[in-house]
Formats: C-alpha cells, sequence, structure tokens
C-alpha cells in the first residue's frame, strides 16, 4: 500500500497551501497527500475525491518523489523556445512601434521577411505576450508643436495651478465646441445580436455652437456652458469672459489661439478685461491637450447626451444644454476626478 509520511513543517506548509487561493487540481492533490499523511488509503482517497485509485497512487508516488513540486501538474510538450519568443516578440515590437495602422493578418505578413511564418491566431498569441491592445485610434498634433514653447507653457500652467490652489488666483479653461445633430458614433453595450444605429441627420446649417469655461481647481469644481444656434463673435466671446462669476483675486482663463480668441476684437478689449481682473493666457499652437476643458468636451459629448440623433436645432440645443448641465452636477458632487475625464 501507497501511503505519503511527511514531517510536522511540511505537514503546517500544506495546511498553509490549502487556505490560499490555488487552482482545483493543485487542491485536490493537497487534500491526497494530507488524507494519506493521516491514514487513509488511496482507494478511500480516489472515492472521496471522485479520482481513479490509479491516479491517486500516481500522485502520491510522485510526491514521495519530488515533494511539494509534485503538486503542480508537469507541463506537456517541448520546454518553451525562448529565444524564438524573443525574435518573434522583438519584431512585433518594432512593427508596432511603426507610424501605421496593424491588423493581425498584416502583422503575419510582415514577418514573413524575417523567415518568421505564422497565421493571424498565432501572430494574436504573441501580442497577448505584449499585453498589445487592439483599440480605437486617436489623433494627434504632437508633429505640428513647438517643443520648447509647450514646455514653456507647462511651467507656466503649472505655477498658475499652484497659484489657483492656493486661492490666489481663479483659473478657468475656455473654449467653444460644435455639435451637430447627428453626434459622433461611440460605443454602447447591446443584447446579442443588436447593434445600436444612430439615424443620420443632415448637419448644414443645423449646428449647435456651445461657448464653455471650466474651472476644475475651484472648492467644488465650476463648469458653465453657454449654446448658440448660429457662428459665434468675439462680442460673445467678450460678454462671455465679462460674466464670469466675480472673484477678488485676478481670474486668469486659459485659452487657445482661434480666430475668435485673437480677434483685433478681441485683442482691443485686453486692457478692459485686465482692468476687471480677467487676464488671458494663450496656449501654444496645436497643443489642445493642455487645455483642460477639452476632456470635458468629449465626456459630453459622447457620454451625456444619450440621445445620438436630433431632428431640429431646437432639440440638439436642449440636449447640449442638458449634457453639460448633466456633467456639472456630477463634478459638482463627486469632485474633479470622478468621474475621471479621459485626456
Amino acid at each position: 500500500m501507497i501511503r505519503v509520511s511527511i514531517d510536522g513543517t511540511v505537514r503546517d506548509g500544506l495546511h498553509a497551501l490549502r487556505r490560499s487561493a490555488l487552482p482545483a487540481k493543485v487542491r485536490d492533490r493537497v487534500e491526497m497527500v494530507l488524507s494519506s499523511d493521516a491514514g487513509w488509503s488511496a482507494p478511500r482517497i480516489a472515492t472521496h475525491l471522485g479520482y481513479c485509485g490509479h491516479t491517486v497512487r500516481g500522485i502520491l508516488r510522485d510526491f514521495n518523489a519530488r515533494g511539494m513540486p509534485a503538486l503542480y501538474p508537469r507541463k506537456t510538450g517541448p520546454a518553451p523556445d525562448a529565444a524564438k519568443r524573443e525574435r518573434v516578440t522583438g519584431h512585433l515590437r518594432r512593427l508596432l512601434g511603426e507610424d501605421r495602422t496593424w491588423a493581425a493578418g498584416q502583422l503575419s505578413d510582415a514577418l514573413h521577411p524575417h523567415g518568421i511564418r505564422l497565421g493571424p491566431r498565432q501572430v494574436r498569441r504573441y501580442l497577448r505576450v505584449l499585453k498589445a491592445g487592439y483599440r480605437r485610434t486617436a489623433s494627434t498634433l504632437e508633429h505640428k508643436q513647438d517643443p520648447a514653447k509647450v514646455a514653456r507653457a507647462k511651467v507656466v500652467l503649472g505655477g498658475l495651478m499652484a497659484r489657483a490652489v492656493a486661492g490666489r488666483v481663479r483659473l478657468y479653461y475656455l473654449d467653444e465646441s460644435g455639435f451637430s445633430p447627428p453626434l459622433p458614433t461611440g460605443y454602447s453595450w447591446c443584447l446579442p445580436g443588436q447593434r445600436k444605429r444612430v439615424r443620420y441627420e443632415y448637419p448644414q446649417g443645423r449646428r449647435v455652437n456651445a461657448l464653455a469655461a471650466y474651472e476644475p481647481l475651484a472648492p467644488a469644481p465650476w463648469l458653465h456652458a453657454q449654446p448658440f444656434e448660429r457662428t459665434l463673435t468675439s462680442d460673445d466671446l467678450l460678454a462671455y469672459l465679462r460674466g464670469l462669476p466675480p472673484a477678488s483675486v485676478p481670474r486668469v482663463v486659459v485659452l487657445d489661439n482661434a480666430s475668435l480668441h485673437v480677434s483685433k476684437v478681441t485683442k482691443a478689449a485686453r486692457p478692459g478685461l485686465a482692468r476687471a481682473g480677467i487676464f488671458l493666457y494663450y496656449l501654444p499652437p496645436y497643443s489642445p491637450e493642455l487645455n483642460r476643458i477639452e476632456a470635458v468636451f468629449k465626456q459630453v459629448k459622447h457620454h451625456e447626451i444619450t440621445t445620438r440623433s436630433h431632428a431640429s436645432r431646437a432639440e440638439l440645443r436642449a440636449a447640449v444644454e442638458s449634457g453639460f448641465a448633466s456633467f456639472s452636477r456630477k463634478l459638482s458632487t463627486k469632485g474633479e476626478d470622478q468621474p475621471r475625464l479621459a485626456a
């Protein structure tokens, strides 16, 4: 009769292992060893755990021969080819770093000149090793930026943010965004076999433009938007700036270099705005990631307005107002980081 006899140290280790999260097979092997040590026969253990007696005897023999490693099933097949894995993942890492899009089939074809013959399914396995994901692409303007100006702007914004947190300035991020009757398509949960379809509405002459300001570093993050059913003008911008909440400290407004923001009318009004305690800080060209209201626009446009198609401009304007109001309530009740804004 095959028996396992273990000392107290090994027994304590097995009991500790038994209380941890284990795969089912490993847990059963621990039970077999402990049961055998307690005097159970192999047939009795097999009946208790629902195994074949021959399987239990083999596991007990293996434990007597190899000890704790016998608790984990042996890996079948040849040993992994580490050199091949490193070679394939190295080529994939280089290919994924190129300035283009890839599908698994295209990557498979791109590996052929390097003597690597893999099908798309095998390529996807190597991509999982790299923890690569199949994600939606994103547009960027970084290639048009002046790195020195962007670095300088980050330093200035960092100083302004520190002063805003200390209560020495009120820091606003301002911009405009357009909304069309069919809003951008995105993602939605659907039942199996279904697909959400957005009714297309012709956008010509039916857009709604929103002028908005966002103060993320206030004690209660503040967001306000004013929609217009027409093209915005410099006078609209100046009226909006003069309508910002009054404050006993300077109000700094961060904005980009859109023609509306740098027009002759706006430039001529800057001394008057400064006398009223409102100062404009212009971001470097092609750096929308530095304007924190861009993330707000994305959240409102893609998530807060749940109806994606609107038959009239009035209906769209009401949806835009409702979307900004909904997100503003979330900011005031949960703070800036809840919900988290995607940059």
